[in-house]
Parts: structure tokens; C-alpha cells; sequence
């Protein structure tokens, strides 16, 4: 019977990413943070994204990076943390690209589809890392990437019911364009940055333990 494993090779190869994915997600936190602190000097939180309207169009690139208070931005911060140190970590050739289209793609369907309101706030960004790293688990055959993001998905389950209009002054379309988003994503680039798999027969060798009488 054939278990597929990572390469030797490139597992250590991949482990070198992680330092760098932490650096990364933490500076992006840090941004968020920065601009969260400033924001009520300049009113940041006002050029979010608005659907269909000429000033929203700046919020399709600040959406995630502007918070209404400190419960929404705490809530936003560890999630996308760990999906931004997954990403970076896991599939180092297209997370930049991921991240950024992500953040475009997400912004985009919700400036065009979503209703009239000023959104903000990273969860639409986090929805589409977590599906991205799930779904590319799955088509790529990573069980690293389905692990982690399964981990993520069980600490914030809660979350999944965000895709759907149960709470007022909730972004749900920000959630759902990101989960439709990353799972786009995941398709586009399924062939890249496919992990190196090596078989592992479990009946290698057997006859060494159990001989012909």
C-alpha cells in the first residue's frame, strides 16, 4: 500500500520558509495596528469600501487594513496572522501574489455586489487565505496546508456563519466574497507550488519480517 509523504528535501526546504512567513505576517499586523492607532486623528475608518461609488473605490484597497474599534480589530488580528504565516510558510513562489489578489479580488466583488454600506475590516481578507490554504490542500494533495487551515477553521468554527446576513453592521459580503475568492485562487494556481510527494509502501520490506516457511 503506497502512503504519500513530503520529499525529505523539500520538507526542509519548505521548514525554511516559516521564519520569513512570520516576519511577514507580523509586519502586515503591524500595519493594521499602525493604521488603526492613526485612524482617529484622520478619520481613516471613513474611506472604506463603499459599493458603487467613486470614494469607495479607495476601499477596495483599504478595506482590510481599517477597523471600527478595538474588539473588531482584535478579532481580526490573530486569524489573519496565522493565515498570512500558513500562506508564506506553505506556498512561498505565489503567496505575494495571493495576498495581493486576494485583497483586489475580494474588495472588487464587494465594491460591485455588496450593499450599500461602509465596509472595512481584514475578516474578508482571512476568509480568503483560509479557503485558499484549504482548498490548495486539498487539489495540490498537501495535508500540511488541509492540516493547518483545519486548525485555523476549528479555533474560529464560529466564523463560517459569517458568510450569511445573521448579525446587522456585520461585512457578510466581505466574508463570502473571500471565501468565493480563495477558492478561485486555489484553482487558478493548483499547479503551482506543488508539494514534492514521495511514496512510502507500507509492505516495503515485509518479507524481512515475515518469511517464507
Amino acid at each position: 500500500m503506497k502512503i504519500p509523504h513530503l520529499d525529505p528535501d523539500y520538507a526542509r526546504a519548505r521548514w525554511h520558509q516559516w521564519p520569513k512567513a512570520l516576519r511577514v505576517a507580523f509586519w502586515l499586523v503591524a500595519i493594521v495596528w499602525l493604521v488603526f492607532l492613526i485612524s482617529p486623528a484622520f478619520n481613516l475608518a471613513y474611506y472604506g469600501n463603499k459599493p458603487r461609488t467613486a470614494e469607495g473605490l479607495l476601499g477596495i484597497l483599504t478595506m482590510p487594513f481599517l477597523h471600527a474599534g478595538w474588539s473588531h480589530l482584535i478579532n481580526n488580528t490573530l486569524p489573519l496572522f496565522l493565515t498570512t504565516v500558513a500562506l508564506f510558510g506553505n506556498y512561498p513562489k505565489v503567496a505575494k501574489r495571493i495576498l495581493i489578489w486576494a485583497t483586489l479580488m475580494t474588495g472588487f466583488l464587494v465594491w460591485t455586489f455588496a450593499r450599500g454600506s461602509n465596509h472595512i475590516g481584514a475578516s474578508g481578507l482571512f476568509y480568503a487565505l483560509l479557503s485558499y490554504l484549504f482548498v490548495s490542500g486539498f487539489l495540490k494533495k498537501d495535508l500540511q496546508s488541509m492540516g493547518i487551515s483545519l486548525i485555523i477553521a476549528f479555533l474560529y468554527g464560529y466564523m463560517i456563519w459569517g458568510i450569511f446576513p445573521t448579525e446587522s453592521g456585520v461585512s457578510w459580503e466581505s466574508h463570502l466574497f473571500g471565501l468565493i475568492t480563495g477558492i478561485f485562487l486555489a484553482w487558478i494556481t493548483r499547479r503551482i507550488d506543488r508539494p514534492k510527494l514521495k511514496d512510502w509502501r507500507l509492505d516495503d520490506n515485509l518479507e524481512d519480517y515475515f518469511p517464507d516457511d
